[in-house]
């Protein structure tokens, strides 16, 4: 569903891992409402057939695949440049791409359940390379342009606060929270320039190749859709004063207006320190 009151006509968004699952849900619901997307993967068969699809519903102009590592500083780097190149500009960054818990276990098919003295330490590595330092690069070379033109936004997809010490996941747990901090220290340095970062998750397990295929028929798994509303009012102008906040996917109320439906949708950032107590000194406070 997109929301008919928000129009992101003109706007210039990369969203990454968008050849499958959530990343082409979020890119989808963002061209219906104007915007123009680039999308990103490192898979070129499927992320080819997906610009295809994307450009045959919204206009071929309105989208374009960057094939990218996220874990190539240099890659990112270029993707960045052949947006602007593309479309004047570049205002909002997703950053959905990642690896899911399975990948750690030598056979992904029979992955379950994976205690992490027996995780392949190179998959476990890997993961922790495209999950936590892959959103830096694409933030690092993505934020400058927006910091310029003095607005954008940034999201960055984490998951539950729970799956942070679920059994057996490390380290995907490990690489979201790591996420959520950037996410909260990212947001503090850009406060000022006009240019937001918030975090977004889709408030439960989603119905995507994370999930062990046996699984999918579970009536308690979420559609990939869930995540489309509330991409596109963090992608407006209605979102302005929200930064370093964390939003809920399945909180959000379609049928409400969006200031209702977003402030039903946003939690409490997961790292938020508390103020200070008075009686305690300036060297035990962190």
């Amino acid at each position: 569903m997109v929301m008919s009151d928000i129009s992101l006509d003109g706007r210039a968004i990369i969203v990454t891992g968008a050849s499958r699952g959530m990343g082409r849900e979020m890119a989808d619901a963002l061209l219906e409402a104007g915007a123009r997307v680039a999308v990103l993967s490192p898979e070129a068969d499927e992320l080819a057939a997906t610009a295809a699809d994307l450009g045959a519903a919204h206009g071929a102009d309105r989208v374009i695949a960057l094939v990218s590592d996220i874990t190539d500083y240099d890659a990112c780097a270029r993707g960045v440049a052949e947006t602007i190149a593309a479309f004047g500009g570049l205002d909002g960054l997703i950053n959905h791409a990642g690896i899911g818990p399975l990948h750690v276990a030598p056979e992904i098919s029979q992955a379950e359940h994976v205690n992490f003295w027996i995780a392949d330490p190179d998959r476990w590595a890997r993961l922790i390379e495209v999950n936590m330092i892959g959103t830096y690069f694409m933030t690092r070379a993505a934020a400058p342009a927006m910091i310029e033109r003095g607005w954008g936004r940034i999201i960055n997809v984490t998951t539950s606060l729970p799956n942070y010490s679920r059994l057996h996941w490390s380290p995907y747990g490990c690489s979201k929270a790591g996420i959520e901090s950037e996410s909260l220290i990212f947001a503090q340095d850009l406060e000022g320039t006009g240019v937001t970062c918030n975090a977004y998750f889709p408030g439960g397990a989603v119905r995507t190749a994370f999930v062990p295929i046996k699984m999918h028929d579970n009536p308690r798994l979420l559609d990939a859709d869930i995540m489309r509303p509330p991409i596109i009012w963090l992608m407006s102008e209605q979102s302005d004063n929200h930064n370093g906040k964390r939003f809920n996917a399945r909180y959000w109320d379609t049928a409400a207006e969006t200031a209702e439906a977003a402030a039903q949708a946003m939690t409490i950032p997961a790292y938020r320190v508390p103020p200070p107590r008075a009686s305690v000194s300036e060297g035990e406070r962190t």
